[in-house]
């Protein structure tokens, strides 16, 4: 009875506990974060499954563009924990929450979360300021939940290369109109802009100059190593005294009567309007500042390197750091909205409360940087980096070069400068994507790649897209530029090479995208009168020569699109006389039936050989013999112990190389036929029927064996054999038929030894 009792008591327990539920849990959210940004237009909302009293629960979905939900869109119940969107506004910022049902009761709303649809597509090849083919491959990061892509390619762009006429290295800039500009770099140059062209001003000074700065048209300052500190009155530059010896890397003006320069050695100097005179910002002497900005005289900041600042108030300077970072540029364009530039890549902004690190997208030293609003400001770098900021994020761009860009301004948002090493100039000049070659591609949604085809060879190109769907079009993605390759590559024979053969093959580069080659040969360096040939490959054979003769070739490529540009001209001479090789100059105790070798020219279509007791080949002992091969048997015996002299040219037609170098070599002391009585090697049998042995005793290592008939003509030959396997090896001549033969040995010490043979 007892235990009826307490399961009863049970049972009344728990349908109290279930009772006492009297809500359902809040979902929470997962994904997209909170705060995330690059979300597709159809982003998934995630969260996490609750429980309630019902068997079913349902959850209610709200998406806003307001954070308090005031223009929320409520999505049906669903009973899964996940919900697709689609066609979201591109770079719009999105407000979601969650609440769950049960049938009976509703939890409260989710905490919101937000996030940002992403603002337009992510190029990922090539990379910028490469060189390509006419045939570049485009990738991108692929989207989803939109409708189709738009490629745009096009040689006109935003910011435009300029001939500065200077190849010096220029470090800073400054736009104070649309026709008056000046850049500063090293050597003391000075460069001026008319609002058409870039031309050399008188400085006065070698030393380098780092930064520029105007006030307006008659009030303008440039500084640089030395502690060089020079004025610009409307009409010429001259020196005035900074009283110091330092390096001044920046200057800032807030009207003709107040400026800063600062340098090396924590160096701050201002201007009053008549003299320049030191000024004690709280830095250690062992800081450089690098740069200088400012609001107005109340508001100026200097930075420099391990990070270190210094802001002035109007009243005291103030120092602290930004970062452990070397500062290269600062920008201010509030109390509360200040830029700063480093190395690696680095970028620091500066609320009014702290300092925080913005991500660049790129790892190369950062120079200098210019803000136009807090929406739309730039940063230059090493290696021909640009960046552009557009409120939220920072993006790499393309420049055009590859150079170092050290130093900036824009006017406004329509016209500036970038400036850099080697005497570069990029000019900003609006959208760009403007031009006749304009060419634009639509592209299925599916698609993470699309190859070009005939773009204009010897062009800077710059691509960008952007993707779309039936309520929203994202924006143009930053851009990428490269290099389309001006001509074919020439590799072989290398320029200026010699000993060149008659129809020598020539090579360049494989360029894809292209139809076919044009080849052009010459014998003078301005094609005056060329032979011109056509090639699929990268390769064509010259034929029909002439001996030691200069020659010249080019090559340039063409598709449908148009022609490149010729490649750069090489050079290479014919050969113009035989190489001997063997018998080797002054050889002694040559075999007296020798075989004269030497380098084959090819394209020669015979050799003419001379070879005599006389050294100037006197024709009554001189032998004269023609082959068509690069080697000439002899077929009677030389003189014993006989100083011998040889020579050889090359025939092609009615052409002739000049002789070669003449060889000299001695014959041995044979004095039976063909024999050398030095060694004591035997072959037996001799006289036989064919099958013989050699015995060499007097020979080691590795030997080569060559039998020849007694017209010169080789009839056997063995590359390889050790000595000690000669005894065992029978030699199986039977079918060579009956005669006389010479057998000769070569060691691997170079001795020669030769024996007669008589086959039966």
């Amino acid at each position: 009875m007892k235990n009826i009792y307490l399961v009863l008591a049970l049972i009344s327990w728990f349908s109290a506990s279930l009772s006492a539920q009297t809500r359902i849990y809040t979902p929470a959210l997962r994904a997209p974060a909170n705060n995330a940004t690059g979300q597709m237009p159809n982003a998934l909302l995630d969260w996490d499954a609750v429980t309630g009293q019902g068997f079913v629960i349902t959850y209610e979905v709200q998406l806003a563009r307001n954070a308090d939900f005031s223009d929320a869109i409520t999505f049906p119940p669903v009973t899964v924990t996940a919900l697709e969107t689609s066609q979201l506004l591109f770079n719009q910022v999105y407000y979601w929450r969650v609440r769950a049902s049960d049938g009976t009761l509703t939890s409260d709303w989710s905490e919101p979360f937000s996030f940002r649809v992403t603002n337009s597509v992510n190029i990922t090849a090539p990379a910028n300021q490469s060189n390509q083919m006419p045939n570049p491959l485009i990738t991108w990061s692929g989207l989803t939940g939109i409708t189709q892509y738009e490629m745009q390619i096009d040689t006109a762009y935003a910011w435009a290369n300029m001939v500065s006429g200077s190849t010096a290295q220029l470090n800073d800039v400054f736009e104070l109109s649309a026709n008056q500009a000046w850049a500063v770099g090293n050597g003391g140059v000075i460069l001026a802009f008319n609002g058409t062209n870039w031309s050399p001003m008188t400085s006065g000074t070698t030393q380098n100059l780092n930064d520029v700065f105007f006030v307006d048209s008659n009030n303008g300052w440039a500084v640089g190593a030395g502690g060089t500190i020079l004025y610009y009155n409307g009409t010429t530059w001259s020196a005035q005294t900074s009283g110091v010896t330092v390096a001044l890397n920046g200057v800032f003006f807030t009207s003709a009567t107040n400026g800063y320069a600062v340098g090396a050695s924590g160096t701050v100097l201002r201007w009053n309007g008549t003299a320049w005179s030191p000024v004690s910002v709280g830095i250690a002497a062992s800081v450089t500042i690098n740069t200088v900005h400012g609001l107005n005289e109340n508001n100026i900041w200097v930075a420099g390197t391990a990070g270190n600042f210094s802001y002035f108030n109007g009243t005291i300077w103030a120092n602290g750091i930004i970062a452990n970072r070397e500062i290269t540029g600062i920008w201010a364009l509030a109390t509360n909205k200040i830029w700063a530039s480093a190395r690696a890549g680095r970028i620091f902004y500066f609320n009014g409360q702290s300092w925080a690190e913005q991500t660049s997208g790129s790892t190369r030293d950062l120079w200098d940087v210019c803000m136009l609003s807090e929406n739309n400001g730039f940063i230059v770098g090493s290696n021909g980096t640009l960046i552009q900021y557009n409120g939220t994020e920072w993006n790499v761009i393309a420049s055009g070069t590859t150079q170092n860009l050290n130093g900036l301004h824009l006017m406004d948002a329509t016209k500036g400068f970038i400036v850099g090493n080697a005497g570069s100039i990029i000019k900003f000049q609006g959208e760009g994507f403007n031009s006749p070659y304009l060419k634009s591609f639509p592209l299925p949604a599916n698609l993470t790649e699309f190859r070009l085809s005939n773009l204009a060879f010897g062009a800077n190109h710059y691509v960008r897209m952007r993707a779309s769907h039936a309520l929203s079009v994202s924006e143009w993605s930053s851009p990428r530029s490269f290099f389309v390759n001006a001509s074919p590559t020439l590799t072989s024979p290398a320029n200026n090479a010699v000993n060149i053969a008659l129809d020598t093959l020539v090579r360049w580069s494989a360029m894809s995208g292209i139809v076919n080659y044009t080849i052009q040969r010459s014998l003078t360096p301005d094609f005056a009168d060329p032979f011109t040939f056509e090639s699929s490959i990268n390769e064509y054979r010259f034929q029909g020569m002439s001996f030691g003769r200069d020659y010249f070739w080019r090559v340039r490529a063409r598709h449908a699109g148009g022609v490149s540009l010729w490649s750069p001209v090489f050079k290479f001479t014919t050969a113009g006389t035989v190489t001997l090789t063997a018998p080797a100059n002054n050889a002694t105790n040559v075999i007296r039936l020798p075989r004269y070798q030497w380098q084959h020219i090819r394209g020669t279509e015979r050799y003419q050989l001379q070879f005599s007791t006389s050294n100037s080949f006197a024709s009554e002992a001189t032998n004269t013999q023609l082959t068509t091969t690069n080697s000439f048997q002899t077929i009677f015996l030389l003189s014993p112990q006989t100083p011998y002299f040889w020579r050889v040219r090359g025939i092609m037609g009615l052409d002739t190389t000049s002789w070669s170098q003449t060889f000299t070599f001695v014959t041995t002391g044979e004095t039976a036929i063909g024999e050398n009585p030095a060694s004591n090697i035997t072959i037996s049998p001799n006289p036989g029927k064919g099958l013989f042995t050699i015995n060499a005793p007097g020979l080691n290592g590795t030997l080569e064996i060559e039998v020849y008939n007694l017209v010169g003509k080789r009839v056997f030959y063995l590359p390889k054999i050790e000595s000690g396997e000669l005894e065992s090896h029978r030699f199986d001549l039977r079918d060579l038929g009956k005669g006389i033969y010479m057998v000769s040995l070569r060691s691997d010490s170079g001795q020669i030894t030769t024996r007669k043979l008589m086959i039966e």
